[in-house]
């Protein structure tokens, strides 16, 4: 069932489950995926999707930078119900069209800014580019090299898994709450 030998559906973190993981490449994608199911496999680029146990899916930076690509990505998320979205705090580019994550309205969409820990790194404006591509905050902060904001993220999409689940999080993913307002 998964793609990835290292994962093994006991070392999962129950109601750890449904959502993929999509950004541009080399945006940490395959990185964040593997801290949050807490595996030691080294991280490689990823080829083509990869699919976990619980319908967890890492992507490849190419469904989102190369528009011949849009079809697999749709194709990938239409059974996922929520959409992890990395942007890199040292990047200003978003790598999708507009409104190409809200193809599927019954999908959430979460805004994760990696790469937190790059001396370049501006969260705030990685922030205002989740803003203003419509995807609504709380934003987690993220580094797989520190672990900073990994848990707070974990623990977020297991709350999703319970019936009745908020969209609201943690004070942990606050900080960016503030950096833009989305219209709909």
């Amino acid at each position: 069932m998964s793609g990835n030998p290292d994962v093994s559906e006991s070392r999962l973190t129950p109601n750890l489950a449904d959502f993929v993981v999509v950004g541009d490449v080399g945006s940490g994608k395959t990185a964040l995926t593997l801290a949050l199911l807490e595996s030691s496999e080294p991280v490689m680029k990823t080829q083509a999707a990869v699919f976990h146990p619980s319908q967890v899916v890492d992507t490849p930076g190419e469904f989102t930078s190369r528009p011949a690509y849009y079809g697999a990505l749709l194709s990938t998320i239409v059974d996922i119900s929520t959409v992890v979205y990395l942007q890199p705090a040292d990047s200003r580019a978003f790598s999708l069209p507009p409104g190409l994550l809200h193809v599927y309205p019954d999908k959430r969409v979460i805004g994760v800014v990696s790469k937190i820990d790059l001396p370049d790194a501006d969260t705030e404006a990685a922030c205002r580019v989740l803003a203003d591509h419509n995807i609504s905050p709380p934003y987690f902060l993220t580094s797989t090299a520190t672990g900073e904001g990994i848990s707070a993220l974990r623990s977020f999409l297991i709350s999703l898994q319970t019936p009745n689940a908020s969209i609201g999080a943690g004070e942990e993913c606050a900080e960016c709450a503030s950096a833009g307002e989305n219209e709909f």
